[in-house]
């Protein structure tokens, strides 16, 4: 099947202390499979929006939470978290033979609400609610990984983060390197 499609739609309410919880998220999911091409190239996009907090003064919490995100949520650099976050991710893979995979993404992150902050996957704050610029920062990243074997899988990843105008009001305001290699044995 050429389509691939994972949609999620996510609604949390509830109490906490004196105010409500009214928070929300759509994570969307879709990738065209070009098989009977050469490279059998994977094309896809990703596109995912997090509420935030419209009044930070409000004991009401409208900033979604994920709970327990994985540890590469956006990339293996992840610069900023799934919360108040709105997130396009286009990506491509293409398969060198039967055991190299090379992967291109490039994702692009904006806050979803102008009266919350930017957090980090774990969910605490990174940069506060300061301006009123809404694009975060982009971030492309490059993965290579090679199956030798079925017991053996090398990864390698190179990640750049650049930051916005919502950096540049909101310091620190570099750009961001990231590189990782992991070796697997699969018994």
């Amino acid at each position: 099947m050429p389509w691939e499609y994972n949609l999620e739609y996510v609604w949390q309410f509830g109490t906490f202390g004196p105010g409500n919880i009214q928070a929300w998220t759509a994570a969307n999911a879709v990738r065209y499979n070009f098989s009977d091409l050469p490279l059998k190239p994977r094309l896809g996009l990703r596109f995912d929006i997090a509420s935030g907090d419209n009044n930070l003064t409000s004991p009401n919490l409208q900033t979604f939470n994920p709970l327990f995100p994985t540890g590469v949520y956006f990339n293996f650099l992840n610069p900023v978290g799934p919360l108040n976050m709105i997130d396009l991710h286009p990506n491509l893979t293409v398969y060198a033979g039967e055991t190299l995979a090379i992967s291109f993404d490039w994702a692009f992150f904006w806050r979803a609400s102008l009266g919350d902050g930017v957090f980090r996957l774990s969910g605490t704050p990174l940069r506060g609610a300061i301006g009123s610029a809404r694009y975060v920062g982009d971030c492309p990243a490059l993965t290579v990984v090679w199956n030798p074997t079925r017991h053996i899988s090398l990864l390698a990843s190179y990640v750049h983060f650049f930051p916005g105008p919502f950096c540049r009001v909101n310091p620190p305001n570099k750009d961001t390197d990231y590189f990782t290699t992991w070796f697997s044995y699969k018994l």
